[in-house]
């Protein structure tokens, strides 16, 4: 078969997945009512025009997930085995399987960046919840990676969903070691419950009270809003950005016609706090934000929170040093010539000269000259360890300069070589 349909074929295609919606769709009576929109359409002729087997694949899922209301619902046709959907936790064919492990592992198993932000903050860009069975230890050593981190920011926008376990890892690693309840399946086939639980060791450092900030979109989906719906009410986590899809059943393969995968919602969640689960709804951001701008505004709001709670004094200045830079990289300043105009001349032992609209900084002693990057209209830093202030009088006239250091060591005041003061 390589595409074309029999009239046949298109509609045994189509009464299979009838059956499919009255046996095992998760809710009964929505299973019923989907059924009885595709026999409708059927016998009213609906499909006889579809003579593609991509294009009947393509309205049978448009057509399911309108009945439903349900996106997880999916068709999709294969002319061959290899190009199958392949289900990891389910997939008894090897070379299906090592297919499915070497394009996961070419994408990492979904971790897509960690680094460490500045304020020790640590992020995590997640693009899939991969099955703990095959991505643990690649689970394992990001979470290792950011133990030491004062605060953790996830960044799911991009993150369609996935698998169950891997977000009971990594919710384990975010909590002590007595196991919580995060989530109950069920599942209509069998008419089973599965329970998921904190596991009570983790390889490597829980991070149960390092605050915990996690990034959405109007994309995040499934997997990763179970992810995000457990965090939100259990209150261990702030969401920050846009409302999710709202896609919340899991999904079984059916295979239809030996060509056709079926993408089944078969089961449900339900959250053991709410009783409930996020399909239809999605998860809703604490702080909303588009989501383009929600890293910046988790990043800051995270900083800021650390620097409110921080008592000791060193830690408290090194936190304000790195905020204002923070801030500043996040919102760029732009200073007119005009005004950088003001702050050229000499300073002791210092020069300032203004070069291709920039502020440029000589030392007498130093042959390298280092372009400033300004912080506001009056303040500047060399690097992430050195900052200047210009001191302005009551006319506006630059009279002196202020040097301060990140390692704590006493500010110097420095006068403006010819400055006089107006009466």
């Amino acid at each position: 078969m390589l595409g074309t349909l029999t009239p046949e074929l298109r509609r045994a295609v189509v009464q299979d997945i009838i059956r499919l919606a009255k046996e095992k769709y998760v809710y009964p009576d929505v299973g019923e009512r989907v059924a009885g929109h595709i026999q409708s359409k059927l016998e009213q002729g609906g499909y006889a025009s579809i003579t593609d087997a991509n294009e009947l694949a393509v309205t049978l899922t448009s057509d399911l997930r309108e009945a439903s209301k349900d996106r997880h619902w999916a068709v999709m046709y294969s002319p061959s085995p290899e190009t199958a959907f392949i289900d990891p936790e389910t997939e008894e064919n090897e070379a299906q399987l090592a297919r499915w492990l070497e394009q996961a592992r070419r994408s990492n198993f979904g971790f897509e960046k960690i680094e460490r932000l500045k304020g020790n903050i640590g992020y995590i860009d997640l693009r899939q919840f991969a099955p703990a069975e095959y991505a643990g230890e690649t689970a394992t050593a990001a979470m290792n990676f950011v133990a030491n981190c004062d605060a953790l920011i996830f960044d799911l926008r991009q993150n369609h969903g996935g698998y169950p376990s891997m977000v009971q890892l990594i919710i384990s690693y975010l909590t002590r070691p007595e196991p919580i309840h995060i989530n109950t399946f069920y599942y209509r086939p069998t008419d089973d419950y599965q329970q998921f639980w904190t596991f009570p060791h983790v390889l490597g450092k829980r991070m149960p009270d390092t605050p915990v900030y996690v990034l959405t979109s109007h994309a995040t989906g499934s997997g990763a809003e179970e992810f995000t719906y457990n965090l939100k009410n259990m209150g261990r986590a702030t969401i920050v950005g846009e409302t999710t899809v709202g896609a919340a059943h899991p999904v079984s393969r059916e295979t239809v016609q030996e060509h056709f995968q079926v993408l089944l919602p078969y089961g449900r969640p339900i959250n053991p706090i709410t009783n409930d689960n996020w399909e239809a709804k999605g998860v809703e951001p604490h702080i909303a934000v588009p989501q383009e701008d929600a890293l910046k505004t988790a990043h800051i709001y995270a900083f800021e929170q650390l620097t409110e709670q921080c008592q000791e004094g060193e830690q408290k200045r090194a936190l304000e040093w790195e905020g204002e830079i923070l801030k500043s990289l996040y919102a760029p300043v732009t200073i007119a010539e005009s005004t950088l105009s003001r702050y050229v001349g000499q300073y002791d032992k210092r020069t300032f000269t203004l070069e291709n609209g920039s502020l440029i900084y000589r030392h007498h002693t130093h042959p390298v000259a280092w372009r400033l990057i300004p912080i506001t209209d009056t303040r500047f830093r060399l690097d992430e360890d050195l900052k200047f202030e210009f001191i302005l009088d009551a006319h506006g006239q630059v009279s002196s300069l202020v040097i301060t250091y990140r390692d704590g060591r006493p500010e110097v005041s420095v006068a403006k070589a010819g400055y006089v003061q107006r009466q």
